[in-house]
């Protein structure tokens, strides 16, 4: 079992909070930022009840662009983050074999590194390599052939993978960008993250 902790103004383990509970991570978007634009990171802890190689990132896409991350080290606050992470997030599918997906790229995000998980139809896959087909699209292999197929509209997410020790929390990062002018409202970001192991 997971357990999901948010953080202190001094990136220490802060109160528990509950998997899918509204506003949890982020602050509700005010008029003000969505006039204006907004980017906002939020550091988060994940502890686990058995050591666990888990793998973990932002399942569900958003009118809102969210991403994933791991920092240089459990300590860091806000402050210390370079912009140079890798950020994982939700990607649009536009067509699939099973030799390979081709997504539209996301400019918020840096996408996956070969080695890292692509979690496709509730089946995690090794990724072999990536390719910038210079059109705006990538094209993901993975290690093996994909089973069940993704139509298009529909998501992949690149994650990133966690050694949990039992008892011992491990941070990760949530961000979310807002596009100034954006009309968009709605339900914000939950605590809801997919992990596996």
């Amino acid at each position: 079992m997971y357990t999901f902790h948010s953080s202190k103004i001094d990136g220490t383990p802060d109160q528990q909070i509950t998997s899918g509970q509204l506003n949890a991570i982020l602050s509700p978007i005010t008029v003000a930022e969505r006039i204006a634009g907004d980017t906002e990171n939020a550091k988060v802890w994940v502890t686990s009840d058995t050591d666990k190689l888990a793998y973990l990132g932002q399942m569900n896409p958003s009118a809102y662009s969210f991403c994933t991350f791991l920092s240089a080290s459990d300590n860091d606050v806000e402050g210390d983050l370079t912009g140079s992470e890798i950020k994982y997030g939700a990607l649009e599918v536009v067509s699939a074999l099973v030799t390979g997906i081709i997504v539209n790229e996301n400019t918020n995000y840096t996408l996956a590194r070969v080695g890292d998980t692509l979690y496709v139809k509730e089946a995690p896959y090794e990724i072999a390599t990536i390719t910038d087909n210079g059109d705006g699209t990538l094209t993901i292999v993975a290690t093996i052939d994909y089973v069940t197929l993704p139509v298009a509209g529909e998501f992949v997410t690149a994650m990133f993978t966690v050694n949990l020790i039992t008892a011992t929390a491990k941070s990760f990062w949530v961000r979310r960008d807002v596009t100034a002018g954006s009309t968009w409202s709605g339900a914000n970001i939950t605590v809801t993250q997919k992990l596996g192991s």
